[in-house]
């Protein structure tokens, strides 16, 4: 199936998906009477109105209070909606009109997040340029990247060789679960450049209630990009089915995931200097080390968690929450994930010329020093499986917004299996390795007052794999109010002592083979950050300490560090707001005491300037502006295609380059639009051609972008 067709496909799926939404949500209310004269009934019923404004057969005054006639009290009947009884979500979350969460897999607890239909930050198609200063990356929709923020790059302990994917994934851990008053939609679409270069994204998403606690969503994304270079292509394609319960004593969260990759892999360009020198005239001319090399990589997986609540102290029919109220709860959670990736290519497409600046050819060079296996191509597969059984309880003293507001305590065991051929194996199949870990957890949370609240969590491993792992994590808030505008000062505290991934004790394929016995790493995090939303202002400080830190080397193969590396970051972010202009700076300054190891730019920016204004008040706003990229130089890291992972090169540096998108975003009613001239600054800065955010893969030509976003909720 075309890419094409696939969206015609997903576009009528989604219109399909809100016309039976609109006759399930209908067909599943079923109300109970409520004799008028009953004041209780009739409180639970203007309730229910408030948190669900359906139509009803209730006659209002102007007020919205219902009217009560006497002489028909006894055949006056109100048809009661049901209301959202969860012990998750307090009044305010329980009246908006839509809002979102994440399930915790640890504890019967959920972590609320925003709903995607704000202007902020909208054109930013990339995903991986969303968050504080941005990624380094391949130069392409759907391709690898790197947080330039050390501290917020993946750890790598599991299927490392996707964690470049890191921004595109849906995982259990991430999957998000929706609550509408009414079926919803969203459908966007973004597309530039010519059709045979074009980049392309579509994301579609479909929630919808069956009761006011009980829903299910169905969400398909798919990032693709035919790429200007030659043979530089990304796809990277999610899709996410989700249904969930959230009721007064029982709840449970399920969902199924499919994540899959195909990348083209060409090594970047031959020679830096290729991107400004007049001998090539066209990006599809320029020479690349490699022509036929491709990753895949397909993920599927599930996930459960459910809990049932045991109140302490009696429950009438008018509570509909349990979480003012001594109780406890048992649960249960489980998820499986299964990652299989494939690597290939030839020796022929692999190999590329050297040329001097008048096209002479000096020398022939191959992107592989090794072929361990066949010396004319590649075609290594690896596949890896996570299961995990959790069981837990959790004590609710009181309150869950009380002093000691849940202390929760669980045992955990996870089965891994990796599965990759070994040279003796191309005879017998695959070798599997199987391991089983046992590992008990606590976790405890509470709110002092509304000026200090706080977090704690430790998980320890028992016995099997990764027996004596330990995590800890701490986090807490302090709020001070002035003039009702909060002020709030966080710490956080980790410490972290792991057995390195498996992928980098053990690999074995025609490029690269490595067997090592490294030492558990550990890690210490130190975290103080202050907010002043009404300013705009965020101040965050950050300190790692990293031992037996193992780390891919200029080699490309993974090394242990004896000694402690130190990482401090600064992070600064104040936004200006002048009328309708504003001017946002986000700023990150980062050392790090051994750059072989750990490397990171001392300075990266990333700074907005825009002009927000309503030419049709209340209906249409619109957004002008420029968004900026910039960071200082430094050795970047280097990606290699074979392993699929970021290493420490040193032979090249980046940087010093700012990046540039002029857009204009507008919202009318439900539909957001954006036409966008992207990579603006290739055209504007005739000294700043050199464009790498990674060695050797340079930034894509600028192009004009636009897209929309329709969401449909009714």
């Amino acid at each position: 199936m075309s890419f094409k067709t696939k969206h015609i496909f997903v576009r009528v799926a989604a219109v399909v998906w809100a016309l039976v939404g609109v006759s399930a949500y209908a067909s599943a209310q079923s109300f109970d009477a409520i004799d008028v004269r009953d004041p209780i009934a009739q409180a639970q019923a203007m309730q229910s109105m408030i948190d669900n404004p359906y139509e009803g057969e209730v006659e209002l005054d102007e007020n919205g209070n219902p009217i009560i006639k006497e002489e028909q009290a006894d055949s006056v009947k109100i048809k009661e909606i049901m209301p959202l009884e969860s012990y998750f979500f307090d009044d305010s979350v329980r009246r908006r009109k839509h809002f979102v969460w994440v399930a915790d897999t640890y504890t019967n607890h959920v972590k609320m997040g925003e709903v995607d239909t704000l202007l902020s930050e909208f054109n930013v198609d990339y995903p991986f340029m969303v968050e504080d200063v941005g990624d380094a990356n391949v130069g392409i929709l759907g391709g690898v990247s790197t947080p330039l923020n050390y501290f917020r790059r993946p750890d790598g302990n599991n299927f490392t060789f996707t964690d470049g994917y890191y921004s595109y994934l849906i995982t259990p851990e991430n999957a998000r679960h929706y609550n509408n008053k009414r079926p919803y939609t969203i459908f966007a679409y973004q597309t530039a450049g010519q059709k045979r270069y074009a980049e392309e994204s579509l994301k579609v998403m479909h929630a919808q209630n069956i009761t006011p606690s009980t829903g299910f969503n169905l969400t398909y994304n798919t990032y693709h990009s035919r790429g200007i270079y030659n043979w530089q292509r990304g796809k990277v394609t999610d899709f996410s089915a989700g249904i969930y319960h959230t009721g007064k004593r029982y709840s449970v969260h399920a969902g199924v995931v499919n994540n899959t990759i195909s990348q083209r892999e060409n090594g970047g360009l031959v020679e830096p200097w290729h991107l400004t020198d007049t001998l090539y005239e066209s990006a599809a001319g320029m020479p690349m080390k490699m022509t036929d090399a491709l990753n895949k990589a397909n993920n599927t997986g599930f996930y459960a968690v459910q809990a049932f609540g045991v109140p302490l102290v009696p429950l009438t029919d008018s509570v509909f929450t349990m979480a003012d109220r001594t109780a406890f709860y048992i649960g249960h959670s489980i998820s499986y994930n299964k990652w299989a990736r494939n690597y290939s290519d030839t020796y022929k497409g692999t190999t590329y010329r050297i040329t001097d600046r008048q096209g002479k050819v000096v020398d022939t060079r191959n992107f592989y020093e090794n072929w361990y296996v066949s010396p004319t191509e590649s075609n290594d597969s690896l596949a890896e499986s996570l299961l995990t059984n959790r069981l837990f309880v959790q004590l609710q003293p009181y309150d869950r917004e009380g002093v000691i507001g849940t202390i929760d305590g669980g045992i955990g065991w996870d089965m891994y299996q990796y599965m990759q051929f070994r040279l003796k194996d191309y005879i017998t199949g695959y070798q599997t390795t199987k391991h089983n870990s046992y590992y008990a957890y606590a976790d405890i949370r509470g709110k002092v007052s509304k000026y200090l609240d706080y977090h704690g969590f430790m998980r320890y491993n028992l016995a099997g794999y990764r027996a004596g792992d330990v995590d800890i994590d701490a986090d807490g808030n302090m709020y001070l109010y002035i003039k009702e505008q909060p002020i709030i000062l966080s710490g956080r505290f980790g410490f972290r002592l792991q057995e390195p991934s498996h992928w980098a004790q053990n690999y074995f394929s025609n490029h690269y083979v490595w067997e090592n016995n490294f030492k558990k790493q550990n890690r210490t995090d130190l975290e103080v950050t202050l907010r002043i939303p009404a300013w705009g202002t965020h101040i965050g400080f950050m300190q790692t300490l990293l031992g037996n830190h193992v780390y891919y080397g200029a080699d490309a193969t993974p090394s242990q560090m004896a000694a402690t590396v130190s990482v401090t970051g600064l992070y600064l972010r104040q936004d200006f707001t002048f009328g309708g202009l504003h001017l946002n700076h986000r700023v990150l300054l980062q050392y790090s005491t051994d750059e072989s190891v750990v490397s990171v730019p001392m300075v990266a920016a990333n700074l907005s300037y825009f002009y927000q204004f309503q030419p049709v008040k209340e209906v249409l706003t619109v957004k002008v502006g420029v968004d900026a990229w910039y960071n200082t130089p430094y050795y970047a890291q280097g990606y290699n295609p074979a392993t699929m992972m970021f290493y420490n090169q040193r032979e090249a540096q980046v940087g010093n380059y700012p990046y540039v998108n002029a857009y204009l975003v507008a919202k009318w009613k439900r539909m957001r639009i954006f036409v966008q001239y992207q990579h603006a600054s290739e055209n504007l800065f005739e000294n700043f051609k050199a464009s790498y955010s990674l060695p050797y893969y340079p930034y894509n030509r600028a192009l004009l972008k636009y897209g929309f976003s329709w969401y449909f909720d009714d």
